[in-house]
């Protein structure tokens, strides 16, 4: 299981950047829900190639909770 990371940067002017490493999908959004709303409004979300890859092992979960099938 690779290693997840949360990495903050904060700036002169108060702005806070923050960098999520090691989540795939939309897992990462989940893992920071609390810390954004916590810090304010967030202006600008980009997403890395991370976001991108599906966990594999949550659709197989996701698909034998919808169905009969067993895995």
């Amino acid at each position: 299981m690779p290693q997840k990371t949360l990495r903050f940067k904060i700036h002169q002017d108060g702005r806070v950047e923050e960098t999520v490493e090691g989540f795939t999908g939309n897992s990462c959004n989940e893992a920071t829900k609390n810390l954004e709303e916590a810090l304010g409004e967030v202006t600008v979300k980009n997403k890395s190639s991370e976001a991108f890859i599906s966990n594999q092992n949550e659709n197989l979960k996701q698909l034998n909770n919808e169905s009969n099938v067993t895995f």
